[in-house]
Parts: C-alpha cells; sequence; structure tokens
C-alpha cells in the first residue's frame, strides 16, 4: 500500500473525532426497549396473535403479585381480610385500572350475588357458608393455592407511562403491610416483572461490565507494554470509535436492549485487537529509527490485515441479519458499525498520539508471546505424520458431537437461577404447577359468538379433553366460572353443576357475574368486549421446547378433528420462542456457515489466492465444531445465543488467520521456503496473536459475568471458540500450507525460478 504521511493521519483523525463530536446530539436519541417479543419479527402470524391476545384481553400491562404465606391459609378470615387489605391499598394508587383476585370471585346467597370484595367492603360477615363459596372458588382458578398459603393478585395498569412510577411504589406498599407485618414473602411475575428484569440486566451490565471489560483489557494491555503513553493513545482511540458507533446508533434511531447493548462492549474488546497488532508492532520496530518513521512502517505492513480482518468480522456480524431477529440483527449492525469505528480510529489517532511522547526504547530483544511462539512453531516441526492424524481424528470426532446438541428455548432460562423472578417461577410451580401460562384463542366467528350452544359444547368438550391431557397442569374459562355462580346459586347442590348449555343461561349468568362487582368486566372472564372469542387459561409445568410445540400441535389437531369452524391460536411467551426460535435458531445457523463461505471468498480475493482462501474454511470451521461438539457432550441444548454466536464469532476468529496468511504469503513470493515462510510469519505475528486472543478471552470471560442468559452464554461460547481458533491457527493451518504448498503456490515457485534463470 502508499504508505500514510503523517500529515494525513492527523487529517483523518481530526475528521474522525469531528464526526464523533457532530454525532454527540444523536447520541440520546438511542431507543432502549425490554419487550420479549422483539426477538421475533412483528409481522410473524404467532407474534400477531401474541399481541392481539394482549390488545383483546388486556394482558400486556399487567404484574403478578403471589403472596406466600407458610403460617396461614387465606381460605379464611384473617387470610381473606388481609388480601382485602392490600387490594384496597393496591387499588388506590393512580395509574392501576383493576386487579384481579379471589376477591373477585362471586358469591352467592337467596338475596343477593355480589363479590367477595363487595361483600367485605359492606362489611359482610365471614360466615362458613360465604368461606365455602370462597374455597370452591379456588377450586378451579390460580388465585388460591390448594393449600391456602400461596395467594394472588393480578395488577393491571392504566398505560405503560405509569410502571416504571408505580413499580417501586407496589414494591415499598407489599414490602411494609405484609412482609414486614411478618405474614410472609412476595414474589413477582407477569409481563411487568418480566420487563422489570431485563431492564435490571442491562443496567447490571452497562454499569459493571463494561467498566470491568476496559479496565482488565488496558490493564493486560499495559503490562505487555509498559508504557502507560501507549495504553492512553490506544484508549482514547476507542473511546472516540465507541462515541462515533453511539452517535450512529442514535442518528440511525436504532433501538437496544439487554442483548443488542452487548455490541458496544463487543465492538471495544475488538477495537482493542486492532490496537495491539499495530501498537506490538510499533515497539518492535527498529530502535534506530525515528518514532514516527517506525510507527509508519508498522502501519504499512498491518494495514491490509486490519482492513481485511475488520471487513470480515464486519461481515460476520451483519450475517446476523439474516436471522430474522430484529434484536440479533440490531446486534450484528451495531457491531459492524463499531467494527469499522475502531478500524478508522486505530490507524489514525493511535498512531497520532502514540508518537507525540517518547516511550521506553524499542527493543528488538523478543518478549515473553515470541519466545512461546517460537517455542510451538519448534513444537509443531517436531510432530509427525501420526501425531497429525491423531489430531485431526480427535477434532473430527469432537465436531461430531454437535449432533447431541438438542434444540431448547425457555425464556425464563435467560435469568440467573437466584433471580427474584425465577424464585418467583418456582413459587407459582410449587403453589399450582404452572412454569410457563398459554392462552389458547377460541374464535366463534362472530359477535356474541360466545353464547351459542354450539360454541359452548365445544369448549366443553375440549376442557374435559385438557383435564386428560398429561402435561396440562391447570385450565380455566368463562364456562368454569359460571358454572361456579350457577351451583352456589343453588346452595352448592351438586345436580346444579352442569356447564351451562343454552345461550339464554350463559347471558343471565353473565349479567350475574356483572353485577356482582363494579370490576367485572368481559376481559376478567377471558371475554372480548364483542363476546365473539373466549380464552381458554392453560398452565403448564417445566417442558421441554419440542414438548410445548407437541402440545400445540395437539390443540390445533384437536380442533382441526373436532371443531374446523372456529379459528385457535396458541400463544404466549413460551409458545413464541419454542415455536419461533426454532426457525430462528436454524436461521442463524445457516446465516453462519454462508458468512464463513463469504468471508473466505474475500480472503482468497484480497490475498490473491483463492486456494488459500478455500483453505482457510478448514481451520476456522473447526474450532466452533469442536466447541459446540463439547457444548453437547455437556450441556446439549442450543437456544437463540447460542445458535447466534457462530456468525459472531467466525467474523472474529478468521482475524488471526489473516495476520497469518498475510504475512507467510509475503515471504514466498519472495522466494523463501515454506518452513523459513512459516518462522519468520511466526517471529513477527505470533506475539501480537497471543496477546489479542488473550485479550478477547479476557474480555469475554468477564461478560460471564453478565446476569442475562443469553449474554453468558454469548461469551462463554466465544472465548472458547477465540482460544481454540489460536491453537488450530498455530497447528493445523501452518500444517496445510506446508503439506499442500505445490497446490497452493505453484506459482510462486514457477516466478521464483523464471526470475533465477532470468538473473542466470
Amino acid at each position: 500500500m502508499k504508505p500514510f504521511s503523517f500529515v494525513q493521519l492527523k487529517l483523518i483523525a481530526l475528521l474522525i473525532v469531528l464526526a464523533a463530536g457532530a454525532l454527540s446530539i444523536c447520541i440520546p436519541g438511542i431507543q432502549y426497549r425490554s419487550e420479549i417479543t422483539d426477538y421475533f419479527q412483528q409481522d410473524n402470524p404467532d407474534v400477531i396473535n401474541f399481541h392481539k391476545l394482549e390488545a383483546n384481553f388486556g394482558l400486556q400491562q399487567s404484574l403478578l403479585v403471589l403472596l406466600h404465606s407458610p403460617g396461614q391459609s387465606f381460605v379464611s378470615g384473617n387470610g381473606i381480610n388481609t388480601l382485602y387489605g392490600l387490594v384496597q391499598s393496591l387499588e388506590a394508587l393512580a395509574g392501576i385500572n383493576r386487579s384481579q383476585s379471589l376477591l373477585n370471585t362471586a358469591i352467592s346467597s337467596q338475596q343477593d350475588t355480589r363479590s367477595v370484595y363487595r361483600h367485605l367492603k359492606h362489611q359482610g360477615p365471614l360466615y362458613d357458608s360465604v368461606l365455602g363459596q370462597v374455597a370452591d372458588n379456588v377450586s378451579r382458578g390460580t388465585f388460591v393455592s390448594e393449600d391456602g398459603s400461596v395467594a394472588s393478585i393480578q395488577l393491571y395498569f392504566s398505560s405503560e407511562d405509569y410502571i416504571t412510577e408505580l413499580y417501586p411504589v407496589i414494591q415499598d406498599l407489599l414490602q411494609q403491610q405484609f412482609v414486614q407485618a411478618g405474614l410472609g414473602e412476595v414474589k413477582l411475575l407477569g409481563p411487568v416483572e418480566i420487563k422489570h428484569a431485563l431492564h435490571q440486566a442491562l443496567l447490571h451490565d452497562g454499569f459493571y461490565l463494561m467498566p470491568l471489560v476496559l479496565l482488565a483489557g488496558l490493564g493486560v494491555l499495559w503490562y505487555f507494554l509498559r508504557s502507560w503513553w501507549l495504553v492512553v493513545s490506544g484508549a482514547a482511540s476507542i473511546i472516540v470509535a465507541l462515541w462515533l458507533t453511539a452517535g450512529m446508533v442514535g442518528w440511525l434511531k436504532l433501538s437496544i436492549n439487554q442483548t443488542s447493548a452487548l455490541a458496544f462492549c463487543i465492538a471495544f474488546i475488538i477495537a482493542l485487537a486492532d490496537i495491539i497488532h499495530l501498537l506490538m508492532s510499533f515497539t518492535h520496530q527498529d530502535p534506530a529509527l525515528p518514532r514516527q518513521q517506525a510507527m509508519l512502517q508498522a502501519l504499512r505492513s498491518n494495514f491490509v490485515s486490519l482492513f481485511l480482518t475488520s471487513l470480515t468480522t464486519g461481515i460476520g456480524f451483519l450475517s446476523l441479519n439474516g436471522s430474522s431477529s430484529p434484536v440479533f440483527a440490531t446486534f450484528g449492525n451495531i457491531a459492524a458499525i463499531g467494527v469499522a469505528c475502531a478500524f478508522v480510529a486505530a490507524i489514525s489517532i493511535t498512531p497520532v498520539l502514540a508518537v507525540l511522547r517518547s516511550t521506553q526504547a524499542r527493543s528488538l530483544e523478543p518478549d515473553m508471546f515470541q519466545r512461546w511462539s517460537g517455542n510451538l512453531n519448534r513444537f509443531r516441526n517436531q510432530l509427525q505424520t501420526r501425531h497429525y492424524a491423531l489430531f485431526y481424528l480427535g477434532s473430527i470426532g469432537l465436531s461430531a458431537c454437535v449432533l447431541l446438541n438438542t434444540y431448547h428455548n425457555d425464556p425464563l432460562d435467560y435469568f440467573e437461577a437466584d433471580s427474584s423472578i425465577l424464585q418467583a417461577t418456582r413459587l407459582s410451580e410449587q403453589a399450582f404447577g404452572i412454569h410457563h401460562p398459554v392462552s389458547i384463542v377460541v374464535d366463534s366467528k362472530q359477535k356474541d359468538g360466545i353464547y351459542q350452544a354450539d360454541f359452548l359444547r365445544v369448549l366443553r368438550q375440549f376442557e374435559t379433553w385438557l383435564d386428560a391431557h398429561p402435561q396440562v397442569s391447570h385450565h380455566n374459562s368463562y364456562l368454569a366460572v359460571l358454572t361456579q355462580l350457577k351451583r352456589h346459586l343453588h346452595q352448592n347442590n351438586v345436580k346444579w353443576n352442569a356447564t351451562p348449555t343454552s345461550a339464554a343461561e350463559v347471558a343471565d349468568l353473565w349479567n350475574l357475574y356483572e353485577m356482582s362487582s363494579p370490576g367485572n368486566t368481559p376481559q376478567t372472564l377471558g371475554l372480548d368486549k364483542s363476546f365473539q372469542s373466549a380464552v381458554v387459561s392453560v398452565g403448564v409445568p417445566k417442558l421441554r421446547s419440542t414438548q410445548l410445540l407437541q402440545l400445540e400441535q395437539d390443540i390445533q389437531l384437536w380442533f382441526q378433528t373436532n371443531a374446523p369452524e372456529y379459528p385457535v391460536s396458541v400463544t404466549g411467551h413460551a409458545i413464541l420462542f419454542a415455536g419461533i426460535g426454532k426457525a430462528l435458531t436454524s436461521n442463524m445457523f445457516i446465516g453462519g456457515l454462508l458468512s464463513a463461505m463469504v468471508i473466505s471468498l474475500l480472503i482468497g480475493l484480497f490475498l490473491r489466492n483463492l486456494r488459500v482462501g478455500l483453505l482457510c474454511l478448514i481451520p476456522n470451521l473447526f474450532p466452533a465444531g469442536i466447541i459446540y461438539g463439547v457444548w453437547g457432550a455437556t450441556v446439549g441444548v442450543i437456544d437463540i445465543a447460542a445458535a447466534g454466536t457462530l456468525s459472531i464469532s467466525l467474523g472474529i476468529v478468521v482475524d488471526d488467520t489473516i495476520h497469518i496468511l498475510k504475512r507467510y504469503l509475503g515471504h514466498r513470493e519472495a522466494g523463501l521456503p515454506p518452513q523459513i515462510s512459516m518462522e519468520r510469519t511466526f517471529e513477527e505475528v505470533g506475539s501480537a496473536l497471543m496477546l489479542t486472543t488473550l485479550i478477547l478471552c479476557l474480555g469475554m470471560l468477564v461478560l460471564t459475568l453478565s446476569i442475562f442468559g443469553p449474554n453468558q452464554t454469548t461469551a462463554i461460547l466465544m472465548a472458547s471458540i477465540i482460544l481454540v481458533a489460536l491453537i488450530y491457527d498455530l497447528i493445523m493451518l501452518p500444517h496445510l500450507l506446508e503439506k499442500l504448498d505445490g497446490w497452493l503456490f505453484a506459482g510462486y515457485r514457477s516466478s521464483s525460478s523464471a526470475a533465477e534463470l532470468s538473473a542466470g
């Protein structure tokens, strides 16, 4: 390449800083969202059904409060009064639209039918007959556990604007009136709690992990460079790169969440790797050279490699756009922007600042990593054919273990085992047998259709089928509630226990239910406002994704066989992640392999040797294959995060390969034999490769401290793949280059021979 002058470098650095400053006003435009449905395309039919459920039945702005009181039963005078006091205080908060609990269920006498809440509000006594009806109401719902020790309150907010404001207020109120009163413990679940948990994960990673990654990376860099000024010059470049990246993200009005925000951290780690290659090369230049000339020499020898590694890494990230997940696409786009910004900052700001001050005298003495790489090269030369055969067979065997992986994607697994949301989930499983709620929406296709005799018959038969299904721990619908109300009207006489079968009977019971409490609406009964659709609420235990998908297929098949005239949708967070997540995972793996092929082609084009580009696929695919194979033999579960890591890692691990190939091909073009070319290559880039691998792995290991499961998975897999990739680049790649030299470099040999003949 034509060498830069320092005047040009200063101009480029100035333009980058000015661009970062100009884009600063766009940084506040970065939008934050913590909707778990954002992981999927919003025009997907399953997502549309989920949003319809939220909109038509008022579930999107709800918080489930679980009250656990081991010392008392909520189906008692004291328990009901405790529940009544809490509900009164919660509903008094401005922004709480309504609540739903055991107090909303209806009780009847010969004179009146009203909710338990209205009964208490009018100072009605809790006679045994009343408590008996309350206990009967418990039998079908999830308002109180079978032993009475756990009660639930579902809170609905007037709008999303109130959620952030009221969440801490609700927590304080529950602590004061229930926990501190010695009545028990409180756990929170539901859509609002999921949003809160996601938000907490983002804050934790942003405020704790990013600074830790920064300190760890720069600390290691100082340890090996032993120059604070070189570290400062590198840090300045990274800060400007991240600053510019944030400005561009805001300008593009991209939204981030706890997954896509991780892209900034990964961009920082990659920026640090670029700077290491440049500064390590600078410190190993001839000490007799002036600082500026030494830096220009380092830049000249690394520019093509840095450009190509940035390009291939960016392609790896951009391939996530083929995943069909908006969150991972945003992650890839932000990371690609960050990689590009890191490259332009590294080749301009770092060189300009690094030579402003005199650092310690540059030395040609080999550093620790150079000695290691030299020893490794000598060890590699001593390996015999049988050793390589075992190495290749072992690699193939471990890679074959990829087949041991199975697909599973549970959104609740994204949180730590001791997190409050998983503690609440365990309480829900213990009390109600529910790990995930699943909603089945049955559409009658006509207004007031839920009153029709045919619809009632089908729903009754379907609920009978659910009773016998082994994977359903609980189900409820408006028919069950109205049947209980009818029985209460007749003093719990079992002959009145039959499910309503006529439109007139259902309409009369609905009117009684609605009049029993002002808070009773169609939505509280699982009906839409036009009485066209009904929700059957199903609770399922912890199931594998394949089991959830099978349950969904069983439900759809039942309706296709018994009532094809009624459209049915089965939805919920678990169903979304089990169904769409499976297709998304497949897309990510295919996208990763396609990006590997594109990267291989680009390497061949830039290095002017397509055979070398093809060859480099082998040592770059094996590390991922081995790590996913080990993952299959140990963990055995592939989710969205594990699949997405393939595309991310392939773009990063190819960096070492490019640096080796660029130097090796240069030596071969100069006419050096393969073994000498490889020794020279190890001397020139071995140290930087080991140091960048160390820092990349260290940065990823810091990210394993994330409290968000997908980030942990990504960090663990990436750190492992990057480390294994270095081993394959230093052992397998040299062996392949030397053994296939006749095929790869026949043209170079001919050129060298022709030159020798001409000289002769």
